[in-house]
């Protein structure tokens, strides 16, 4: 009996048939399966806007301190930055008591107030290098990567949700 040509299973073909079928697997699921858009987007959208309105609140307060650029005295500009720290935090604590619509919000809110607080141990710092150091420059925390930073992340997360009082306030 003869072999008919071609027909013969080789480590080759099989490796090919996989592979094919592995590139079907992964585009049926970027098509069909995997969550669209951008992953930072909160699902439900009731809590970004309570959190908007809370932002917005803290927003008018801080209003009232004047920014870094309008005082020459870094202790006095220590004093300020503590100041609308303090609002922040606030917001940051209300934030926290506001039910997030899904678990997967809920993790993504978890991270943002985390680079919160983040920041606002940033802003704690330093306002104690300017009463100690005298007139030095914001130290903010750099993303473990490398590739920015905490209050860059905070800020985008924010832009991804419409929340843009949430941004930082831009005072330091």
């Amino acid at each position: 009996m003869t072999e008919r040509v071609g027909s013969r299973v080789t480590p080759g073909r099989v490796f090919l048939s996989l592979l094919v079928l592995a590139i079907g697997c992964m585009w049926f699921y970027a098509f069909f399966l995997a969550r669209s858009g951008n992953p930072d987007r909160l699902d439900e959208m009731l809590w970004a806007e309570a959190a908007e309105v809370r932002c917005l609140e803290m927003l008018d307060d801080v209003t009232g301190i004047r920014r870094a650029s309008q005082v020459l005295d870094p202790g006095q500009r220590a004093a300020d930055l503590d100041e609308a720290t303090v609002l922040m935090a606030a917001m940051v604590a209300d934030l926290r008591l506001i039910k997030p619509g899904t678990h997967e919000d809920g993790v993504l809110i978890g991270a943002w107030l985390g680079d919160w607080d983040t920041y606002l141990a940033d802003r704690r710092a330093h306002a104690e290098r300017l009463r100690t150091e005298g007139d030095v420059r914001p130290l903010m925390s750099a993303l473990p990567s490398g590739t920015g930073s905490v209050q860059e992340r905070m800020n985008g997360f924010a832009r991804v949700n419409d929340m843009e009082s949430c941004l930082d306030p831009g005072d330091l």
